[in-house]
């Protein structure tokens, strides 16, 4: 049957976006001890801070495999509309994770400030090493962009957004390492607090768009499954429309209005037509719930 293709098919892009992410743990792993280690020997202060901050990439990684394996599991007597939410809590978990990076870069910003001109070593080796890394980086966030897009899994979009965050933080260390050869210290600083606004934004709106799935948020405009269920013979009018759900794995609830002369097995086939009609029509449906109403006007 066609629904359960579907389910079939959900279940494989989901598996997919899982390899995604193992594959980009493996290179953000090798960025995050690149960083380290020729920050950590050469005494670059800014440059062991954004190795750690790349740990916080790996850690989005393993979280969205976690939240992925957990989410493409079947509905179940516990779970009845399926385990798809662990997603979108996965995706916010995410975000929790960049505002901790702002922590990180402001404390780092203070540190500077306080410190009064103590600078970082700074070798050829150092600028190999990060342009190497925002190179990398860059890769990443497109090559997840990319398949987010074509499974339709958030999580992914949501760790695009947060890896091209690292760019940002990595291009701010290479600014801070060209002020310190300048003796331009102030730069630094303005390029952290910059960092930090472009972390926050990315992280706010992961949560902006993630947020509505947790508190059932309309999925569906009602005029459009309206539109849709008049058009089915016997079918008088409809009401009490309501959807929830990521946008490929949508759960319709409404209210149907049939004639009161017709028998009951005719309102089923009625609902049956409705309920067929929306998952043919309106892509991503799940599951549609029809209550049949007389009409007794």
């Amino acid at each position: 049957m066609k629904a359960d293709r579907d389910k079939q098919d959900k279940v494989t892009r989901l598996k997919e976006a899982r390899t995604v992410f193992v594959q980009t743990l493996g290179l953000n792993l090798l960025v995050s001890f690149s960083k380290l280690g020729i920050g950590i020997s050469t005494n670059t202060l800014s440059m062991t801070a954004d190795g750690f901050h790349s740990l916080l990439d790996a850690s989005s990684n393993i979280l969205g495999i976690t939240g992925l394996t957990i989410s493409s599991k079947p509905a179940d007597e516990g779970h009845p509309y399926g385990h798809r939410k662990f997603e979108a809590l996965a995706a916010i978990g995410i975000s929790f994770l960049m505002f901790f990076a702002c922590f990180e870069v402001l404390s780092e910003a203070v540190k500077r400030v306080m410190s009064q001109g103590s600078a970082p070593e700074t070798t050829p080796l150092s600028y190999v090493v990060m342009v190497a890394c925002i190179i990398i980086n860059v890769l990443v966030s497109r090559y997840e962009s990319k398949k987010g897009a074509e499974l339709h899994s958030r999580l992914l979009e949501a760790d695009s957004k947060h890896t091209i965050s690292d760019v940002f933080v990595s291009i701010g260390v290479l600014v801070s390492l060209l002020a310190v050869n300048l003796e331009f210290y102030f730069v630094d600083v303005v390029a952290s607090l910059l960092i930090v606004l472009v972390i926050f934004k990315a992280g706010y709106e992961i949560i902006q768009a993630h947020l509505g799935i947790l508190v059932d948020a309309v999925a569906l405009e009602p005029e459009e499954v309206e539109t849709l269920v008049l058009k089915v013979p016997g079918v008088i009018s409809c009401h009490k429309i309501r959807s929830r759900g990521l946008e490929d794995h949508v759960f319709i609830d409404l209210h149907v209005q049939v004639s009161g002369n017709i028998s009951v097995e005719e309102g089923h086939k009625i609902a049956y037509q409705v309920e067929e009609l929306l998952m043919k029509e309106i892509s991503g449906v799940e599951d549609v719930m029809v209550h049949i109403e007389e009409d007794r006007s």
